[in-house]
């Protein structure tokens, strides 16, 4: 695995010790390591703990996101491994469809378990033992539990049973469980630790704001995150990921505030140049956004929603023969339908009115 000049996204919460080391092997090897996966991330990387991201949908995000781009995505054991050398398992052979459809889960489910090594994932098919990971997963569902919660039962069923025959089954109580042939072992009760934010590393705020965010708590996201960005000078991550709530808040001063700070750190970072425009664009600095927009379509050419909305601000204001060459170069990047479809309507609305 090459890491020379590319940049691994580590995402989620690791098991512990585990972020620190895999971070400093593949800054040795030449790589680079962000704590988010952005544009700019060469490879994404679940970890094995992150589970309370999942039924937000902040980690099937950054899945999706992942394969829309074509970048791999491994579980950290499964990143662990190959960074060690470890010759990979039994080739994923068996089609997943029929499992998957049986057990009432998504192409994103299956996604969702493959980034934990609960099942290996390659172009739809998985390997022998993954049909059973699979339906058991749906029974999870099937009984109440959400996707999140059976990652957790599966991951820690996992940790505790590697070998042996056994099951996972819900006692009388609701609790989760493995059925030995001599008894149970519950699987329940093994819930994230309390963060003592005086003692914590940056990475260990870093995950506690992303889980706060995730389930909603946006005041204590932005302390966890303004707490990255005094400790660390160079976190643009955070920063940006701050101006993302108070951006979501409607504080778009602030916003365009935290925008700025993460590319004071970080000017190449695409997403935070991108919503700066969407920033100002709110506070009703149209120029000021079609600058920002202009910039980036200057330093990445194949951002299409950055192209989009340039064409937009553009249209509004007046250029209509600068607008029509965006719409056209907006559908050379091949955009979803229902956008093409609006951009061929608005390169007729600028023809027709520079023609009349």
């Amino acid at each position: 695995m090459q890491f020379q000049g590319r940049s691994v996204a580590l995402f989620g919460r690791f098991s512990p010790g585990v972020r620190e080391r895999l971070a400093r092997e593949v800054v040795r090897l030449g790589g680079a390591v962000q704590r988010d996966f952005t544009r700019r991330s060469d490879l994404l990387v679940v970890g094995s703990l992150a589970d309370s991201l999942v039924d937000s949908g902040a980690l099937t995000a950054r899945l999706q996101a992942a394969s829309g781009r074509g970048v791999p995505v491994l579980g950290e054991r499964a990143f662990a491994a190959a960074l060690n050398g470890e010759p990979e398992g039994p080739p994923a052979t068996l089609p997943l469809a029929q499992p998957l459809s049986q057990a009432g889960l998504s192409a994103d489910d299956a996604a969702v378990l493959a980034a934990f090594d609960l099942i290996a994932l390659k172009d739809g098919a998985g390997r022998f033992a993954d049909a059973g990971v699979v339906r058991t997963a749906g029974e999870l569902l099937a009984q109440g539990r959400t996707l999140g919660e059976a990652v957790r039962i599966l991951r820690q069923a996992r940790d505790l049973a590697p070998k042996g025959r056994h099951r996972i089954v819900l006692t009388p109580s609701g609790e989760a469980a493995l059925k030995w042939d001599d008894g149970l072992t519950t699987l329940e009760g093994q819930g994230r630790l309390a963060l003592d934010e005086d003692n914590a590393s940056v990475d260990d705020l870093f995950e506690a704001a992303e889980e706060a965010e995730a389930d909603g708590d946006l005041d204590l996201a932005a302390r966890l995150y303004d707490l990255c960005i005094r400790a660390d000078r160079k976190d643009a991550l955070a920063a940006y990921n701050l101006a993302n709530i108070r951006l979501a808040q409607g504080a778009h001063d602030e916003a365009v505030l935290g925008y700025q700070r993460a590319l004071a750190r970080d000017p190449r970072f695409a997403e935070a140049r991108y919503n700066l425009a969407q920033a100002l664009e709110a506070a009703g600095k149209e120029a000021a956004a079609a600058s920002e927009l202009a910039r980036l379509v200057a330093a990445e050419p194949d951002y299409a929603d950055a192209v989009f909305n340039l064409a937009q601000l553009n249209m509004k204001a007046g250029a209509l023969a600068e607008a029509k060459a965006l719409y056209e170069r907006y559908l050379d990047l091949d955009p979803p339908a229902d956008w093409a479809a609006t951009a061929r309507k608005a390169i007729l609305y600028c023809t027709a009115a520079m023609a009349g």
